[in-house]
């Protein structure tokens, strides 16, 4: 007798199954940007059509490859693929922020690299945000060792990493505002790994976040405004030199906690976009001044649609453009911490938690920060401003996020 083999069939692949509540989510903000940038872009008469073809066609360019990453990432996303290539990634990064300083400035901050062939702008310290979620996940989750070994070696790679990346943001591109995005999200990230090795590290970020909440609320208060007003400040730089010296480059700061703390202060210099962004965000009341019909983003506003983006939105469309903006934010930060809750895997739980936080510090400081709850920093309204960085991190981020809520939901079945 003849005995016949039966070969066995290769096992086709699970076909990935993404929550469409949080695609919906993403997609509508996408959407809804382009709508409210061709808007915001409408900077003078003489140029509108000009100006809204130019601006919306880029940005455009970047929502289609945001959205072929965010799908990419959904069926290709692999922890193993991270750690092989994350030091290499850390390096190119490093370098790529250090190459910020051979271009012109920006509204004072040498953030960007620009590609004059394309015309094009690239912001590093975006990049970097997911970068740090990504090496949070690899170096410090999911390690249960017995042997006697400290904390420090852990979380070295790290907590050095965003040193670097921060100091280099802050004190050489001048970006306060995307250092401190990239400390807080840092710090996030690394509260999650339950090891016991990690306690005293996790306590300290605590109290560094309370005292820098805390500072915030005091540089805010009438009283320190009048003594940076006052003579006793002005002979106290005189007679200190190098305090001077560092003054003059990074004082400006102070002077948003103050135009925070009174956006009436210096109504025409410091606190005059801030005061004409509250300004739009009253105008819109219930229904809006309807879209288009904005005057803020007629010079009022710097950047009316990257930054400033939301005080149009209110002003444009009311109380429904701001249902149309959080709205669609809760269901993805909903979805995002109901995962973290259900992961098995600590770096799971990272990057889904690190990927929530880049969404709500992001939201918090801009929204927050145009309408004088918090100082202004310059960052972004993620899936809405324009910017191709900030956009493509964020995709990236969620369809990484997607692909572990679809492990989840196959196994839930």
């Amino acid at each position: 007798m003849t005995q016949t083999v039966v070969k066995n069939k290769p096992r086709t692949p699970k076909r990935k199954n993404p929550d469409r509540l949080l695609t919906a989510s993403v997609l509508f903000l996408l959407a809804f940007s382009l709508v409210m940038i061709s808007s915001a872009s409408m900077s003078s008469h003489d140029s509108i059509v000009k100006d809204v073809i130019l601006t919306a066609g880029k940005q455009f360019v970047y929502v289609i490859a945001g959205i072929v990453l965010y799908y990419y990432m959904i069926y290709h996303f692999d922890f193993k693929k991270v750690t092989k290539y994350i030091t290499m990634v850390l390096g190119a990064l490093l370098l790529a922020l250090l190459s910020c300083r051979l271009f012109n400035p920006v509204g004072g901050a040498y953030a960007w690299i620009r590609i004059p062939v394309i015309n094009i702008t690239i912001q590093p310290s975006e990049f970097c945000k997911a970068a740090i979620i990504m090496t949070v996940a690899v170096f410090t989750c999911d390690i249960r060792t017995k042997k006697a070994v400290k904390a420090w070696d852990l979380v070295r790679i790290p907590v050095v990493t965003t040193l670097v990346y921060v100091g280099i943001i802050i004190l050489l591109q001048h970006d306060f505002g995307s250092g401190f995005a990239l400390i807080g999200i840092a710090s996030i990230c690394l509260l999650i790994p339950d090891n016991k090795l990690y306690k005293r590290w996790q306590i300290g970020i605590v109290v560094i976040v309370a005292v820098i909440f805390v500072s915030t609320i005091i540089l805010m208060r009438p009283g320190v405004k009048n003594y940076l007003n006052s003579e006793a400040f002005a002979l106290f730089l005189q007679n200190h030199s190098l305090i001077n010296k560092i003054w003059s480059k990074f004082g400006y700061q102070m002077y948003r906690f103050i135009s925070a703390g009174d956006p009436l202060w210096d109504r025409f210099g410091y606190s005059q976009e801030l005061l004409n962004s509250l300004l739009g965000i009253a105008r819109g009341n219930i229904f809006g001044v309807g879209l288009g019909n904005s005057i803020q983003k007629y010079g009022y506003l710097a950047s009316a649609d990257a930054d400033y983006i939301f005080a149009v939105i209110v002003e444009e469309l009311g109380l429904i453009g701001i249902a149309f903006v959080f709205i669609p934010y809760f269901i993805i930060m909903f979805k995002l911490l109901r995962t973290a809750l259900v992961a098995k895997l600590e770096r799971e739980k990272v990057l889904l938690i690190g990927t929530f936080s880049y969404v709500f510090i992001h939201m918090f400081l801009n929204i927050g920060g145009i309408s004088a709850l918090i100082p202004l920093t310059g960052v972004p309204l993620i899936l809405l401003s324009r910017g191709g960085a900030s956009l493509l991190t964020v995709m990236f981020l969620l369809g990484c996020c997607q692909n572990i809520l679809c492990k989840y939901k196959e196994k839930a079945r």
